[in-house]
């Protein structure tokens, strides 16, 4: 006789919630390409920045495996879908990375936003975490945008050596 789950979980949240398991190790690809871009130009300090971006990203897919597993709900890994990106500058890159956080907050958001409508506390009280941290992560990207339009491209060993130099993840 096997265990009957304990928890009922609608189907639209529990589809959503491995949805963005997926969605956390493709974050994780996009940072490694990202990473793969500034390892070419040897700009130590914006590589280091992104790889500790997607361990990152790494981490909040277990924690979203790890709330689905407390949800008693089982985890559907699914294929990544990723194409490596060809980027031209560094800008096209901050740009890529804050463009890319905000994709995430509205996923983050639409999953909030029916766990709201279908009064699943539980789902809200674990998203609230991840809501906090997407205005971080936006806050950080457009912190970075705003310093290289600040010191240009003549600047950027400059942003460089401040990276490599970041303990705390945070835009400096």
């Amino acid at each position: 006789m096997t265990a009957e789950r304990w928890i009922i979980m609608e189907e639209k949240i529990y589809t959503l919630l491995n949805e963005q398991v997926n969605k956390e190790f493709q974050s994780a690809y996009v940072y490694l390409d990202f990473y793969n871009f500034f390892e070419e130009k040897s700009l130590d300090g914006f590589s280091k920045w992104y790889k500790d971006q997607a361990n990152e990203e790494i981490s909040h897919a277990w924690r979203f495996i790890n709330y689905l597993h407390d949800m008693d709900q089982q985890v559907k890994l699914t294929p990544i879908e990723h194409k490596s990106q060809k980027y031209s500058s560094v800008k096209e890159v901050l740009e890529g990375g804050l463009h890319h956080e905000q994709y995430i907050s509205g996923c983050i958001r639409d999953i909030y936003s029916q766990a709201n409508e279908t009064k699943d506390f539980e789902t809200m009280n674990f998203l609230n975490y991840f809501l906090s941290e997407q205005i971080e992560e936006e806050v950080n990207a457009r912190n970075l945008i705003a310093k290289y339009d600040f010191v240009g491209e003549s600047g950027v060993l400059g942003m460089n050596g401040i990276l490599q130099n970041s303990s705390d993840h945070q835009a400096q």
